[in-house]
């Protein structure tokens, strides 16, 4: 029996006659809960209504019947406390009946579910997966292969310079010393030392404060 023959065959028609019945069956069993509910209400009213009138016999003296009336409060009360002890099964069954129902219709989606994965992988051919998964392996490689092409510098290299080339080298070479600790000698013509070049900016200002310095001093001189 295929998946359409499934949902909407004679196995579909089944399925909803016991639909039916559980929702008539709830159905009834709420009914009953509401007419427990309202049997209920009464009987506390009437507890109620026989402990009140209880105290109004005490009030005038007539303990008997005072007592009277609490024996048909206790009566009430116990009748009471039997319905809400049936209304408390019966919405456990009604409860019940909900969550079978629930786990049915969980268990029939995922029948459901299972049967159309099975019919899915049975459409795929063991031949053509191997072949996709081979043709991704193939296409995996070739774009490896453009990335580390685009990425290769050799080119580039090859057209540079010695000297160039040579700087390079020696800047590697004392990268290498700075890290481990060593105090590098660069010799790098094309690049200059900032530290030197910062030094050297510094003792120019100083010559040139003192030069204006001096020459002030000259001048006050003078005008003495």
């Amino acid at each position: 029996m295929g998946l359409m023959d499934w949902l909407f065959g004679r196995d579909r028609k089944k399925e909803e006659v016991v639909e039916s019945k559980e929702l008539e069956a709830i159905a009834t069993l709420k009914k009953q809960l509401n007419n427990m509910e309202v049997k209920g209400n009464k009987l506390q009213r009437q507890v109620g209504e026989q402990k009140d009138l209880a105290k109004n016999m005490l009030k005038i003296g007539n303990k008997i019947g005072a007592r009277e009336a609490l024996v048909r409060s206790n009566v009430y009360l116990q009748k009471y406390n039997q319905l809400s002890n049936s209304r408390l099964n019966l919405q456990t069954l009604i409860d019940n009946i909900s969550d079978a129902t629930d786990a049915k219709e969980l268990v029939s989606a995922m029948k459901i579910g299972n049967q159309v994965v099975s019919e899915m992988i049975s459409e795929v051919e063991t031949e053509d997966l191997e072949k996709t998964m081979i043709e991704m392996e193939e296409n995996r490689d070739r774009v490896d292969i453009m990335n580390e092409t685009l990425a290769d510098t050799t080119a580039i290299e090859t057209n540079m310079s010695m000297e160039f080339t040579d700087g390079i080298d020696e800047q590697l070479a004392a990268l290498e010393m700075e890290i481990s600790g060593e105090l590098p000698e660069i010799k790098d013509k094309e690049i200059e030392n900032v530290g030197d070049e910062e030094e050297r900016e510094k003792e120019e200002e100083s010559k040139e404060i003192e030069e204006n310095l001096e020459s002030e001093e000259k001048g006050m001189d003078e005008t003495e």
